[in-house]
């Protein structure tokens, strides 16, 4: 009984150990787990691929037959040089030559139209002017005779006579009154009686016409010498109206700008034709790699074969940042950047992009963020794999 009881006792002694030693190695609390969390989080990671800032992959729109390569690697290049061009260009190149002359030609004839506007309203005017004194010297000579034996067409020829009469009249009434306000009671009225008078006679000259073509008898020598002088008057007339504020005939304006823009659509197309048939740099800066480009080879429709980029400035786009990061991503934030070609190395960045629109990558939605170096690299080469760490 007495070896049970010190067996019992060794047991009890060994448990208070074992508990003293758990209580002397406290668990960790819930105070420094969260802190282990912050310091895990607060970093970001993304793998991408470095850039130029300004670069251009450069493919023909169309196949053909190489003609020419005009430019190597190494080569600097400008904005709008011809890198390379395919066989028939020669024809294009010849229809855009035919179509900017004919713009040229087209808005040299509007130009003109332009700087003769002034003259030939003036000579429509003095057209009219002349036409007047023929019709007043024709006029008196011829009187309607004996109404008993008349025709349509000397009916027409004294109706004329009169409204013409009255047309004048209303015409000078209306100009002693151009000199008051558009408002004034009185030039209101002369302009309507006016109005009225040039309808009247226009309806009446239609009536001429009509009887003229109708009329079936000679004409003696007054008859004819008034309907001749009604027509140059009323010719006269209808050239003059046709000029407007600035002294220009509106068919003739219109008919050279309907020119000017034929010919300016012909030039466009021409040269949108041509674009097929050649390669030009969209940018300033060096060639980077020529590739399936050879002369008297045949260019797929497509196919990046010139590679250009402007190496002053150096970017990286990432392409696994996960959406539950880019929320803590803002611009201006500053970046460490590793390339795998050069380990153990770090080079310094800010976010300058983050493109709103997600992508899916790997089964996960990823955002692309752009990161400019602060420093470029002579050892830079393009589409070099870099991981970038974002505090």
């Amino acid at each position: 009984m007495k070896k049970t009881s010190l067996s019992l006792l060794v047991a009890l002694l060994v448990l208070a150990t074992l508990l003293s030693a758990c209580e002397a190695t406290p668990a960790p609390t819930a105070l420094a787990q969260t802190a282990g969390e912050n310091v895990d989080s607060a970093l970001i990671s993304a793998e991408g691929t470095l850039l130029p800032e300004s670069y251009a992959q450069l493919s023909f729109a169309q196949g053909g037959l190489i003609a020419e390569v005009l430019v190597q690697p190494g080569d600097v290049v400008s904005t709008g040089d011809v890198l390379a061009r395919l066989t028939g260009i020669e024809a294009v190149q010849a229809e855009l030559a035919a179509a900017q002359l004919e713009h040229t030609l087209a808005s040299q004839a509007l130009d003109q139209l332009k700087r003769n506007a002034m003259l030939s309203a003036a000579q429509a005017e003095k057209t009219l002017v002349d036409a007047q004194k023929g019709y007043d010297l024709a006029a008196p000579g011829w009187t309607l005779g004996n109404t008993e034996n008349t025709t349509d067409l000397e009916r027409s020829l004294d109706d004329y006579k009169i409204a013409e009469k009255d047309y004048r009249e209303a015409q000078d009434k209306l100009d002693a009154l151009l000199g008051k306000d558009e408002s004034n009671r009185e030039r209101k009225d002369a302009q309507t009686d006016f109005d009225d008078e040039v309808d009247s006679l226009a309806e009446t000259y239609t009536d001429l016409q009509e009887a003229l073509a109708e009329n079936d008898r000679s004409l003696d020598e007054r008859s004819a010498a008034l309907l001749n002088a009604i027509a140059a008057l009323e010719t006269a007339r209808e050239n003059l109206s046709r000029w407007d504020d600035q002294n220009i005939d509106p068919e003739k304006l219109e008919a050279a700008q309907a020119r000017l823009e034929a010919a300016a659509r012909h030039a466009s197309a021409a040269e949108e034709a041509l674009a097929m048939y050649e390669l030009r740099s969209p940018i300033q800066g060096i060639v980077q790699s020529i590739q399936h480009l050879n002369v008297g080879e045949i260019a797929a429709p497509g196919i990046s074969v010139i590679y250009i980029a402007d190496t002053a400035r150096w970017t990286v786009e990432t392409k696994d940042l996960a959406e539950v990061d880019i929320a803590r991503i803002s611009l201006g934030q500053n970046t460490l950047i590793k390339l795998d070609a050069f380990p153990g190395e770090e080079f310094a960045g800010k976010v300058t992009a983050i493109d709103p629109v997600g992508a899916e990558y790997l089964g996960d939605m990823t955002y692309k963020v752009t990161i400019a170096l602060d420093n470029a690299d002579e050892r830079f080469l393009w589409n070099m794999t870099a991981t970038i760490t974002i505090e």
